[in-house]
């Protein structure tokens, strides 16, 4: 629009259709296995004018973003050999916009202010046709008319469709927010920045579809929200030979939302509050020509502060349960890192380039309330590569191998009524060979 102002428009456009399946038992029969598919259409607007002003001091982005979705959910799961059969049809819909803007400002040379923020304005309705195709609450209840009396007895929601566990009627919400960044920068020299934040984040609410018995309202969820606070330093020292980088953040979580395990359904709900805190440093050395090495590690403690009365599970034989004070899942106390990679040049003018990689991460629960046995062990991971780039970079070949060490362990699974324990490992040790090439 001129030599200091820039106007960008982002179009997107997704049309999904998507369909899985999962024997959770691996046994010869049906005793617990599910299958789903979504047809989803998405459509989304942004606009951000970008400018910059003051001899460049001051930077700017103003925008404002629109989406809209429509989103058809069919899930069917089926328990020992079809004595219950769970068919839920999900129609949701959602519209979205928001305006945003940072500013980013430079006193002088040795400081700078960042301050930003975006509104979210959304509404989303949803109607959810969860039903018990087999009757198995009429079964066990002795009750085998489908329909009344038997379904206002039994708490069946929908008079016109007796096998239905959910409301028929279709469920609205509107939800709004602001969330805040301030931010500042000081450069005490030019290879130096030291830095804080404090900024305000939001995940939006909805409902839970997977039902297993008869309600009489439509379980929902509040949205989630996060403060964060950041400090850090970046530098780079020994005429660039060094890149370090060191930051130290908190994040406290209101009404966190978590996978929960009710009766045979996995729900999503809201937990209470929470606190992350830890720590990160990053390095990038280049001590030699043709060697780099990258390297970093990082601490997290991440524990419950408040658990609300629907959330709380106690410590049982199977599970370490849900508590003040009990960590969060699928978060591992220490991560680390190293990365070397060599480049030796060829006479040819082309270059062999050797990669080696190793991440030890400490255990981690992998499910909310905690089960024993799906809890992931300490793991080391090895990946390593060789790659061959001929001399006009118009082509490289790359032979390499990941999980070298075969390192195995759960990364997901879930603890069902009854004492039914299934799980999902990683990828075991592979090779592969890639070709890449420049037009």
């Amino acid at each position: 629009m001129s030599d200091w102002l820039s106007l960008k428009s982002i179009t997107g456009y997704r049309d999904l259709d998507w369909a899985t399946g999962l024997d959770a038992d691996g046994a010869p029969i049906r005793i617990l296995e599910f299958s789903f598919g979504l047809k989803n259409w998405q459509f989304s607007q942004e606009l951000q004018l970008i400018g910059q002003t003051m001899d460049n001091r001051l930077k700017f982005v103003l925008g404002g973003y629109y989406f809209k979705e429509r989103s058809f959910l069919n899930d069917y799961v089926t328990f020992d050999q079809g004595i219950i059969q769970i068919y839920g049809p999900n129609l949701l819909h959602t519209k979205n916009y928001a305006f945003f803007g940072q500013v980013d400002y430079e006193l002088s040379s040795l400081i700078s202010f960042t301050l930003g923020g975006r509104y979210t304005k959304e509404k989303k309705d949803f109607n959810g046709g969860q039903s018990d195709l087999n009757g198995f609450f009429y079964k066990i209840s002795g009750c085998t008319t489908y329909g009344d009396p038997c379904s206002t007895a039994l708490g069946f929601p929908d008079p016109g469709h007796p096998l239905r566990f959910y409301v028929p009627d279709t469920q609205r919400r509107s939800f709004s927010n602001f969330s805040p960044k301030v931010g500042i920068q000081l450069h005490p020299g030019r290879d130096v920045m030291i830095y804080g934040s404090w900024s305000k984040g939001y995940k939006t609410g909805g409902w839970t579809t997977r039902l297993s018995a008869p309600l009489d309202y439509a379980p929902s969820f509040n949205p989630e929200k996060a403060e964060s606070f950041e400090i850090g330093v970046k530098s780079e020292l020994f005429d660039r030979r060094l890149q370090l980088n060191a930051a130290a953040f908190t994040t406290r979580y209101s009404d966190i939302q978590l996978n929960f395990q009710l009766g045979i359904s996995p729900t999503i709900q809201n937990a209470g509050d929470a606190r992350i805190k830890g720590f990160e440093i990053e390095a990038i050395a280049a001590p030699v020509p043709g060697l780099t090495i990258n390297g970093s590690v990082g601490y997290t403690d991440a524990y419950y502060t408040d658990v609300l009365p629907g959330a709380d599970v106690p410590t049982n034989s199977l599970q370490a349960g849900v508590f003040n004070g009990a960590p969060l899942p699928k978060t591992p106390k220490w991560k680390f890192n190293v990365s070397p990679r060599y480049e030796y040049r060829l006479g040819n003018g082309g270059a062999l380039i050797a990669l080696v990689d190793y991440t030890r991460t400490s255990s981690v629960w992998n499910d909310t309330e905690r089960a024993y046995v799906l809890r992931r062990p300490a793991t080391d991971t090895l990946n390593a590569s060789v790659t061959y780039r001929e001399a006009d970079r118009r082509w490289d070949l790359t032979a390499g191998g990941t999980n070298l060490t075969n390192d195995r362990y759960v990364v997901s699974g879930n603890l069902q009524a009854a004492g039914l324990l299934f799980g999902t490992y990683n990828r075991p040790r592979e090779w592969y060979l890639r070709l890449g090439v420049e037009f």
